[in-house]
């Protein structure tokens, strides 16, 4: 009960949809993480009022970062018990998933914190108040649970890459590294951390390659203490986890909590990266990224194959890491915008 939500919940689900459960039973897992969902549960412990109002109504009352949050760990259970054939519980779970769309103002396009009655608890995008340590723009593309959702209620994909490219190079000169609520992006604390991986959600791909690359530069990419974690909030080794995973090119935007979890793919900092396996786990031995033509110029995928054949999809699902195998990136100066469509 250290801060909110349940953060439990989206980590063992990830485990489950990876299938590596190995020393608990997933079933009374599932229960205890019900449990945690529901009144008197972890989920809304810090707030139960908010909570049964959330329950009801789909939204936390003056709370959006908790409604984002309580939305996507909701959305993580779902996810568990769809897969498990627990139709009921999934059923209940969707519902409360959804109520977010409440909470995007009509002019701002952002997720704003709205009152119970309604009303807006204020709407200056960049005032924290009504958030987890974060603000509007900093929250509204953590929703990584519903992205093509998010895309519909900000007015389409393209309103969506606009804003968010704004954002981005507003936070540039500061190295994407912000204060609690302070700015426009801030890789210095948790809520914001999936925020360059969203462009190719919304059919963007170049955009993430590009932005992640800056921020990996930017942000995590000094040797030195006072500059390598230089304002971060690093809680249980998050920051150097995204950053890691930024440095070799993959990425799990919704926590692989999804019944098929996959990974997107940007454009590695190294040349080569090899992912040793475990055989406890999986089959395949080892995965090796080999990156073509690597630069800090070039950093726009222009084409890809696995085990020598063509892959133009921006994601890889988590089965087909599994087994093993090469992934070869061959990178450029300016954007391929045909390569990175979504997997069928």
């Amino acid at each position: 009960y250290i801060m909110s939500g349940c953060p439990a919940t989206s980590m063992i689900t990830s485990a489950y949809q990876r299938g590596i459960c190995r020393k608990f039973d997933p079933a009374k897992a599932f229960t205890a993480m019900k449990r945690n969902h529901l009144k008197g549960g972890m989920l809304g412990k810090n707030d139960e009022e908010a909570f049964d109002f959330y329950a009801t109504h789909g939204y936390a009352p003056g709370r959006a970062g908790l409604t984002v949050q309580w939305a996507f760990e909701d959305w993580a259970l779902t996810q568990m018990a769809t897969k498990m054939g627990r139709r009921k519980d999934a059923s209940m779970l969707t519902k409360r998933t959804r109520g977010w769309r409440q909470c995007i103002h009509p002019d701002l396009k952002l997720l704003l914190p709205k009152n119970a009655d309604g009303s807006w608890l204020h709407t200056d995008p960049l005032n924290g108040w009504g958030y987890e340590e974060a603000n509007a723009w900093q929250t509204t593309f953590g929703l990584s649970h519903d992205l093509p959702g998010l895309a519909e209620a900000m007015g389409g994909a393209d309103t969506l890459c606009s804003m968010l490219d704004h954002a981005m190079r507003q936070s540039v000169d500061l190295d994407f590294v912000e204060g609690y609520g302070n700015g426009y992006v801030s890789y210095a604390n948790q809520p914001g951390l999936s925020t360059a991986h969203v462009f190719a959600h919304a059919g963007a791909p170049w955009l993430t390659q590009y932005w992640v690359r800056q921020v990996k530069q930017r942000a995590y990419g000094a040797i030195s203490p006072a500059r390598g974690y230089g304002g971060h909030d690093e809680d249980q080794g998050q920051m150097s986890g995204v950053s890691a995973l930024m440095a070799i090119g993959l990425f799990s935007i919704n926590g692989g909590s999804a019944i098929d979890p996959a990974y997107d793919i940007t454009s590695p900092v190294f040349d080569r990266v090899d992912i040793a396996l475990d055989p406890d786990y999986y089959p395949g031995g080892k995965f090796t990224i080999v990156t073509h033509n690597n630069s800090a110029e070039n950093c726009y995928i222009q084409r890809a194959t696995l085990d020598g054949e063509e892959y133009p999809y921006f994601q890889l699902p988590h089965s087909r890491l599994a087994q093993g195998g090469t992934l070869e990136l061959w990178l450029g100066p300016e954007p391929n915008r045909s390569w990175g469509i979504p997997r069928p």
